[in-house]
This record gives structure tokens, C-alpha cells and sequence, in this order.
């Protein structure tokens, strides 16, 4: 008998702390500048989730001080870390919770997705039925959307290639494990190389009109343009 199509989700989010986010980009931007680009794009995932009709909630796991304020107005349920966790092991334990109160199915995403759509997100729902299905990133090979049916169908093994440990502890399991390649999903913002890729979109989302707004946008191209001549 052919699996039910999925009427609601519930959304998990995992927010490091802003002060020390996105170290990669040290020299390309300053830390209060990495903490604000990631501010931001916790905003474009908030409003992809939130446009999504399947999403019935939203979870954000983290002990980010402006979480509440960043989230206001989303709904979103803000579960703290604990102090000295594996953020893996946090997860599992986030997710075994979400099961026990009911949650059936659990999208599993990171913060820094500021191209995510909620046609994106929709399309991954109406395309899984049990088991799990998951969106690798494009650029390591890391997950950056899983979807799990239940919550706890495999551990979470986040970390590089983590999208292949994922499909094979599925199969490990006997259970369905799906791999898909979307648009929205594909690119988290990491590197400089991803923040000129992102500076090059014409997409609408709060981090791009962050990047403008402040002058970042315009002193990259500068920097480039000098480097090139």
C-alpha cells in the first residue's frame, strides 16, 4: 500500500551563536558583519518556512540572544541548547522530543539558506512519503535539507559528506531514503567564493538587500575590481 502524501511538517532549525558564525568570511567581512549576515539569513529561512502551508511549526534550537526578537511574529518555539552538548546529539534529543508530542514528520534545515523558497520547501514535502529525503549541498556534499518520517529514523551525522552517511545509515536501517537536487537547498552561505554568488542573484530575499543596503555590496566589487586590474 502506496504511503500518504504529507499534510503537515514540522520544521527544525539550529542557530549557532551570531558572535561566532560564519568564521570562514573573517577578512572578507568583520565579525559584527558576519554576525549580521547571519541574522539575516536565519530571516529569509524563517520566511520560507512560514510561507510554507505544509509547515505546522518551527523550531529554533540555539542559545542566540536576539532568537526571540529575530523570531517574533513566526511562531517559532525556541528550545536552548544545552551548555557542552554535541549539536548532533542536541538534535536527536530535539527531535525524540518533537516525536513524543506528536510531530510525524520533521524538516531539518540550516540557518543559512537565504535562496530558499517556499516552493522549494514545498516541493521536497509533496515529494516524500516515509523514510527520509534529503537536499545535499552543492558545493561539500553536506545536508542541508533532511526529512525524516519519523522524527528519529536515522542519527544525525552532520559533518562533511554527511548527505551520503545520511542516505546510507537509511539503508542501513531497510528504510526509504530519497536524494534530491533542489534549488534553494543547494547553496548555505560559507565562503567569500558564496558570498559573490550570492552578490550576483536577482532575487528578492532580506540578505541580498542587507548586503546592498549597508555598502557591503558595493566595497566587495570595489575590492574585486582592484584585485582584478
Amino acid at each position: 500500500m502506496a504511503s500518504a502524501i504529507i499534510t503537515s511538517a514540522w520544521a527544525l532549525v539550529p542557530v549557532k551563536p551570531f558572535a561566532r558564525a560564519k568564521t570562514r568570511l573573517d577578512g572578507l567581512l568583520t565579525r559584527e558583519e558576519c554576525a549580521q549576515l547571519a541574522a539575516q539569513m536565519l530571516l529569509d529561512v524563517l520566511r520560507a518556512l512560514g510561507a510554507t502551508p505544509l509547515i505546522s511549526g518551527i523550531s529554533l534550537l540555539g542559545n542566540e540572544p536576539q532568537l526571540a526578537a529575530l523570531s517574533a511574529g513566526s511562531g517559532a518555539q525556541l528550545l536552548p541548547e544545552p551548555p557542552g552538548d554535541d549539536y548532533r546529539k542536541a538534535l536527536g534529543d530535539a527531535a525524540a522530543n518533537l516525536a513524543a508530542q506528536g510531530v510525524r514528520h520533521l524538516l531539518v534545515l540550516p540557518a543559512d539558506l537565504p535562496t530558499l523558497s517556499a516552493a522549494d520547501v514545498t516541493r521536497l514535502l509533496e515529494s516524500h512519503r516515509d523514510g527520509i529525503s534529503l537536499c545535499p549541498a552543492a558545493r561539500d556534499g553536506g545536508t542541508n535539507a533532511l526529512l525524516l518520517s519519523p522524527p528519529t529514523a536515522i542519527p544525525f551525522l552532520y559533518g562533511p559528506d554527511s548527505a551520503k552517511r545520511h542516505l546510507e545509515a537509511a539503508r542501513a536501517r531497510g528504510i526509504p531514503a530519497r536524494h534530491s537536487e533542489l534549488a534553494g537547498f543547494a547553496r548555505d552561505i560559507d565562503t567569500p567564493d558564496d558570498v559573490h554568488w550570492l552578490l550576483e542573484q536577482r532575487i528578492a530575499c532580506a540578505t541580498l538587500a542587507w548586503l546592498k543596503s549597508s555598502g557591503i555590496r558595493d566595497r566587495l566589487r570595489r575590492q574585486q575590481k582592484a584585485t582584478d586590474s
